[in-house]
């Protein structure tokens, strides 16, 4: 008996499922609306440059004058008539961004700001609105190291269109900066120096170094776990300062001459990833003595080491090992060894620099000063794919692919008191 209610239960549930899928292509089969140019949920506006985050930094060094931000109008989906868009700047949100700061910044004063438009269109079927670029000038006029705020909203869309509350607006911080504010991004690039092929005029400038000072900042945004070299600059098997090797932490500074390696691994000495650090070494090949540094202060020390001739950077025609910055050995293309994170300030000297030299010009050197044979501060910024060579020996780095120049960046100055 209880068997045969059983079975007349799993025929009514079967029954009951067959009527629900039935139902639904039913309904379905009635909704002939297209979904691939629209959404089934409320179309609303936003700020392309606030889609990942409504707090953006326009940091810039203190001696630039002007200087721009871009954003437009973005809709979900296409709509099926234009919509007009309206911009302005709130000073009713100076209180909010601060409290979730932290700070009392003041707000940017309108003197030093225009818009190119604040109303722009999204046209019928699109979801961009033109770009609409907001102007900076006299910025030099700005307090060094004091920031403003600067919030710009939508103010309305045209007919009931909403409008996406947590990307409605992007807040400026705008700083004029001691610090530096301008790196290249190395991650899928990389910068050679013509100028120091071994056919070329300008590369005696870097051969019979007996003594050898490389300098750099860096900041690595990631050590992958998968790529065992992160390069900062050199020659591979020959004179290259990096992170990591084969069977060596990939966090921590090595410098190879010769394929002798120094220093030792060493887990206390690892670097950590998104952290601005100025690193050097200093190689005598008289008294066979290097000496690595991190933020101007003495990290490691070798005697004894090299083989005792002196360094031609200069030596190599085009090809697997030649003086690069970013990149060491393996085909034009082969990032396995890139450093995936940003640099500027890198030199090449002919001298020992001291460690209170080192120290004292972490950020900035006179590019006359005695010894420097390269300098690249890679301060060019948006659009430049050619690095000058601040000594005037002429040999500017060139990028392997189009650069790219993170916004945003300040390094910090850890030598001053």
């Amino acid at each position: 008996m209880k068997t045969k209610k059983k079975h007349r239960v799993v025929l009514s549930l079967a029954s009951s499922i067959s009527l629900i899928i039935a139902f639904f292509f039913l309904v379905s089969s009635c909704d002939n609306k297209d979904y691939s140019k629209e959404s089934p949920f409320s179309n609303s506006v936003y700020i392309d440059a606030a889609k990942v985050k409504d707090i953006a930094n326009f940091t810039f060094n203190n001696i630039q004058q002007t200087g721009e931000q871009q954003i437009s109008a973005v809709l979900a989906y296409p709509a099926e008539q234009d919509i007009e868009v309206s911009f302005q700047v709130d000073p009713s949100l100076i209180s909010h961004y601060n409290a979730r700061l932290g700070n009392n910044y003041a707000m940017l004063d309108a003197k030093y700001y225009k818009f190119s438009t604040q109303n722009v269109v999204i046209p019928k079927g699109d979801i961009n609105s033109e770009t609409v670029t907001i102007e900076f000038f006299d910025l030099t006029d700005l307090d060094i190291d004091t920031s403003f705020l600067l919030p710009v909203t939508i103010e309305q869309a045209s007919g009931d269109m909403g409008i996406l509350n947590g990307s409605k607006t992007i807040c400026y911080i705008v700083r004029r900066s001691s610090a530096i504010t301008t790196a290249v991004s190395l991650a899928n690039n990389y910068f050679v120096v013509p100028g120091f092929e071994a056919d070329s005029p300008t590369a005696y400038v870097v051969n019979g170094l007996n003594q050898l000072t490389f300098e750099a900042i860096v900041r690595v945004n990631k050590f992958d776990p998968l790529t065992e070299i992160s390069t900062i600059m050199g020659i591979e098997q020959y004179c290259l300062f990096r992170f990591g090797d084969s069977g060596f932490p990939r966090q921590q500074l090595q410098f190879a001459a010769n394929e002798i390696k120094f220093p030792n691994a060493d887990e206390s000495k690892l670097l950590q990833p998104g952290e601005w650090y100025h690193v050097a070494v200093t190689y005598d090949t008289g008294s066979k003595t290097a000496v690595m540094y991190v933020d101007g202060k003495e990290q490691s020390r070798i005697d004894d080491y090299g083989n005792g001739e002196p360094i031609n950077l200069g030596k190599q025609k085009k090809g697997y090992f030649m003086f690069k910055i970013g990149h060491s050995y393996g085909e034009p293309d082969d990032m396995s060894r890139q450093l995936n994170g940003e640099i500027c300030e890198v030199r090449i000297w002919n001298v020992i620099r001291s460690q209170e030299e080192i120290y004292n010009n972490m950020y900035d050197v006179v590019p006359q000063t005695t010894g420097l044979t390269a300098y690249w501060k890679f301060n060019e910024g948006k659009g430049n794919n050619i690095v000058k060579d601040f000594t005037g020996n002429g040999n500017d780095a060139v990028a392997y692919t189009d650069a790219v120049w993170p916004n945003g960046i300040e390094v910090p100055q850890k030598n001053k008191d």
